[in-house]
């Protein structure tokens, strides 16, 4: 036994028995993953891109569990699901957490996306960055469109149907692709196996080495600081403050006048107002409009003092009212459709509104100070995952996954449906026909992919005029316009 391991007892012989077996500069380990956070990360949305990772590693350990009890053939998925749900312990409770996380993690990657292109935190030096980034949305979507397929029910299969259609559209490369998918020439046994293939093994190892190169490349560029003040001009001494906006001031009052309208039309007479799910009583009802009255009138006292903590709770508020919206019309249980859809269009356009009439941001050092990854900002982190299992629990106990009817190729369903993240794709298909509707969103997924290029050219052609902030505004109203419609049909 060699002398440094006979110096000494018990836990610091241990110790160094550790260290020889791994022999790290732990020192270094820890400057290393302490690094200074900026101050502006401790606004949660400037923070989402954890929460898609986080809700990712949730799939991968439900998806796990699931496998073991999935059977990928024609004659048996559909039945191993129902099996699942029906008779293995706490299997649906599995299956809904597995659905539930997939649908908030496309919503948090794209609420990302949002945040990083209104901040313009894709320009130089992090233009490669925002490639990887849309990489890992498009493998986040395929991921939830191959997850849907697996259960093999009848809006599933011809949702494959329709999908691969879409695919054989692409100029060129389409029917390649459309083949690879099916497994031939249409819809076959086959076409499961590549659906699993794909949903268990290529675009989970493809997302996590898409996490791996945007990780690696935040930490080769850092965060980009963001500050909440306007970089001084010059002359700005002499010009006389900026006096607020008014149409701040009038969305706010219009904020405060709807909030009102809620609470007062939920403490006089709530029977006018009892639009929520069958499943609440009057009182519960009535509850739930004080308590969004409350909510609405909190968001409108912030926004109208120029707090993005407003427009945050607007957001979350349009949110609601479009997933409402949209449980409502699959489940055919709405009574006030039009409504909910113009408290949708309203609360989006409010937000949208805000966010770009409130101070932009500017490159630089903010006024908040830098803090430690280690332990702030990951106990921040773990108070957010925590807060997010609780949400999926209760999604899970209260809209738990159902199960439809089992796939027949010989029966074409009345009203086909995909997930709501194609409804703004399947509202094109619509109105302009499948290779228009084809060519169209894959310009616009271009177009997105190389943003940050057309954006320097943008900047160069009127400066500090923001014309992309405008322009990802129209794409947005879009995207919740055609999302909208589609779901209301």
């Amino acid at each position: 036994m060699t002398p440094e391991l006979t110096q000494g007892h018990g836990p610091v012989r241990s110790g160094r028995r550790l260290y020889q077996m791994l022999p790290l500069d732990w020192g270094r380990v820890q400057d290393v993953t302490n690094e200074p956070v900026p101050g502006h990360i401790k606004r949660w949305w400037f923070a989402l891109g954890g929460t898609p990772a986080y809700l990712f590693l949730i799939q991968l350990t439900t998806g796990i569990m699931l496998t073991f009890y999935y059977v990928p053939s024609p004659d048996h998925a559909f039945e191993s699901v129902r099996n699942i749900s029906e008779q293995i312990p706490y299997g649906w409770f599995i299956r809904s957490i597995h659905k539930w996380a997939a649908n908030l993690m496309i919503i948090t990657v794209l609420l990302h996306m949002c945040r990083v292109y209104f901040s313009c935190a894709f320009r130089h030096p992090r233009q490669l960055n925002w490639v990887i980034g849309c990489g890992l949305l498009l493998s986040t979507v395929t991921l939830g469109f191959t997850g849907y397929s697996l259960v093999f029910e009848q809006l599933s299969y011809w949702g494959i149907t329709v999908a691969t259609e879409l695919t054989s559209a692409i100029p060129l490369v389409g029917g390649v692709i459309a083949n690879f998918m099916r497994g031939g020439e249409e819809v076959s046994p086959n076409t499961l196996t590549r659906m699993f293939n794909l949903h268990v093994g290529i675009l989970p190892v493809a997302v996590v080495v898409l996490i791996g190169l945007h990780v690696t490349m935040l930490r080769l560029h850092g965060v980009s600081e963001l500050s909440f003040v306007q970089a001084p001009r010059p002359g700005d001494a002499q010009r006389k403050p900026a006096r607020r906006l008014p149409g701040v001031k009038l969305v706010a009052l219009l904020a405060a006048i709807i909030a009102l309208g809620c609470a007062g039309m939920a403490a006089w007479n709530p029977v006018a107002v009892n639009v929520i799910a069958h499943q609440l009583s009057l009182e519960s009802s009535r509850i739930f409009w004080m308590v969004a009255g409350t909510v609405a009138a909190t968001a409108s006292v912030l926004l109208f003092r120029g707090h993005m903590y407003g427009l945050m709770i607007w957001l979350l508020l349009a949110l609601l009212a479009l997933g409402k919206l949209v449980f409502d019309l699959v489940n055919q249980e709405a009574p006030n459709t039009m409504g909910w859809a113009i408290a949708s269009v309203v609360l989006a356009v409010t937000v949208v509104y805000g966010m770009a009439r409130n101070r932009r941001f500017e490159e630089g050092t903010g006024e908040d100070k830098p803090f430690n990854f280690f332990p702030d900002h990951i106990l921040t982190e773990v108070m957010i995952g925590t807060l997010l299992l609780f949400l999926l629990t209760l999604l899970t106990l209260v809209f738990p996954a159902e199960l439809g009817e089992k796939a027949n190729p010989l029966v074409t369903p009345e009203h086909i449906k995909p997930e709501w993240y194609f409804f703004f794709q399947f509202r094109l298909l619509k109105l302009m026909g499948l290779n228009t509707a084809v060519l169209l969103t894959g310009a616009m997924f271009a177009l997105l992919i190389l943003w940050p290029f057309v954006d320097t050219f943008l900047e160069r052609l009127a400066p500090k005029k923001d014309l992309g902030v405008y322009i990802g505004i129209v794409a947005f109203l879009g995207f919740l316009t055609l999302t909208v419609w589609e779901a209301m049909v």
